[in-house]
């Protein structure tokens, strides 16, 4: 039966019901801080009132900078309760980053707290700190929210790496949200969800699975800063489920099995080593090991597939209830089973497109040729795969330069532009390095003006990038050598692809 048309509950309106289900369950935990899911629902609604009279609603975005505790949880539902679209941003990145995100986006609200005030010496239109506001935030009217059929309206921005230069926020309306949401409490059970660690930044989007899902099926969010917290945060409550890329995972395993708690492990971001899948299977505790693959512009998951205890190299498996995947050659038709061509995605997923940028948005979403639904499109992925016998999806790399390390998708444009901007930098080409996923890492070559100091380059790209995008080896060369096309010729530079 089509549920095409059909309302779904939303994000916070899930959080809602479960709240009025379960007020006294607990539904976050970060080390000794916890709130029920009344306190949650309870503190988001004042909060989102409170939003509401500085100017929040629908199609407005808040900035929200928080560390990782429960109230940060509270302020993306407050923000979403409020009708408006919440646009994370990390404490952790360097000004310049956070600057740009605020202007770019045009958020006039932001939600932070005391001690991370310093970090907006040029504030926006509204600051709210929770922690020193919340006495008179308390004394406000809850916002309850209004039917106004906002699932069309914005519900997050998450800004990725830009091949330009120049960051891009991905806009995703709250019915892309829902209906993600609607296949991931249909695929896990409340059993698997019930103690869901959290160790995503909400900048990137594991975080919407790791937050949304367990608390609309009634489970704990387990917060910790890293998947390196596990064995800490696992020794207070019963971890069950752990979402993370493959490489942090490898190397989290040398120190120490996974608690026995954890059932089920999702894995994302990066290709899947057999291997990793079967060390998992061999703990005798995890029952279930997910493959699963999407980008932002997909609203976090576009496929998935549940590995098998001997399988030789694990697909990226069918897409989720609800999208599609075609493989195209480069005219826009079907290749043949078996070959490989552009992957592109479709359905209720697909992002609104990026904020700002029209014709960056049209080119990457374009016209669905095999959908009668009048306005559907697909998003060109930039990744090659190839059709399987079996029907599942094959993952072989990229179209483009694009790459992803620690499961973080970042384009060397990016960084190479910045490295341009060091007054000593005249020519740079990033690579990511090759070899095993728990290798993997960023190289920069640079041809620098005499008497350069490469220390200081590298500081000068962490005041400018977030860390993960701050290249760990720097190789001084005297050129960067070019194809006959004129694009950099990866195997003529030194070193390039060893591990």
């Amino acid at each position: 039966m089509s549920t095409e048309g059909k309302h779904r509950p939303l994000i916070h309106e899930l959080v809602a019901r479960q709240a009025a289900l379960t007020p006294d369950a607990e539904a976050v935990v970060a080390g000794r801080e916890r709130l029920s899911y009344g306190e949650v629902e309870e503190a988001a609604q004042l909060l989102a009132g409170h939003l509401r009279g500085l100017g929040a609603g629908p199609e407005t975005l808040v900035g929200i900078c928080l560390g990782r505790s429960p109230w940060m949880v509270v302020a993306m539902l407050a923000v979403l309760k409020a009708e408006a679209a919440y646009v994370p941003i990390d404490p952790a990145f360097p000004l310049e980053r956070r600057d740009f995100i605020l202007r770019d986006s045009g958020a006039e609200l932001i939600v932070t707290e005391e001690a991370l005030r310093e970090k907006w010496p040029e504030r926006p239109r509204g600051l709210v700190s929770l922690d020193r506001d919340w006495d008179r935030i308390a004394l406000g009217r809850p916002w309850a929210g209004e039917d106004t059929g906002g699932d069309r309206h914005l519900a997050y921005a998450l800004y990725t790496s830009g091949s330009t230069g120049r960051p891009k926020g991905v806009a995703v309306e709250h019915r892309s949200a829902a209906a993600f949401l609607d296949w991931a409490l249909d695929r896990f059970t409340p059993e698997e969800l019930r103690y869901t660690l959290a160790s995503t930044s909400m900048c990137f989007d594991l975080s919407v699975f790791e937050l949304f899902a367990p608390l609309a099926a009634g489970g704990t969010v387990v917060l910790a800063e890293t998947v390196f917290h596990l064995p800490v945060v696992a020794a207070d409550r019963p971890v069950t489920l752990v979402n993370t890329v493959p490489s942090l995972l490898l190397d989290l395993l040398p120190c120490g099995p996974l608690p026995p708690s954890v059932v089920t492990v999702n894995l994302a971001g990066e290709a899947l080593p057999s291997a990793l899948a079967r060390r998992l299977y061999a703990t005798g505790t995890v029952r279930r090991v997910h493959n699963l693959y999407g980008p932002s512009e997909d609203t976090t998951y576009s496929t998935w597939s549940l590995v098998g205890r001997d399988a030789d190299k694990p697909s990226i498996g069918r897409p989720v209830t609800g999208s599609t995947a075609y493989i195209l050659d480069a005219t826009g038709q079907p290749v043949a089973d078996g070959e490989a061509g552009e992957l592109h995605l479709g359905g209720r997923g697909l992002a609104r497109g990026y904020l700002g940028r029209p014709a960056l948005t049209a080119e990457r979403f374009v016209p669905d040729p095999f959908s009668t639904r009048p306005g559907a499109r697909l998003y060109r992925t930039g990744d090659l795969a190839r059709r399987l016998p079996d029907g599942d999806l094959d993952f072989l790399g990229r179209v483009d330069q694009q790459v992803k390390v620690r499961g973080l998708r970042i384009e060397p444009g990016e960084i190479e532009g910045v490295l341009m901007e060091h007054p000593g930098i005249r020519r740079a080409a990033v690579l990511a390095r090759t070899g095993r996923a728990d290798e993997a890492g960023l190289v920069a070559y640079v041809v620098a003006e005499e008497n350069v100091d490469l220390v200081s380059v590298r500081r000068f790209l962490r005041d400018r990038l977030p860390l993960h995008m701050v290249p760990g080896l720097f190789v001084p060369v005297e050129s960067i050598p070019l194809t006959v096309t004129g694009k950099v010729d990866v195997g003529a530079l030194p070193g390039a692809g060893a591990s």
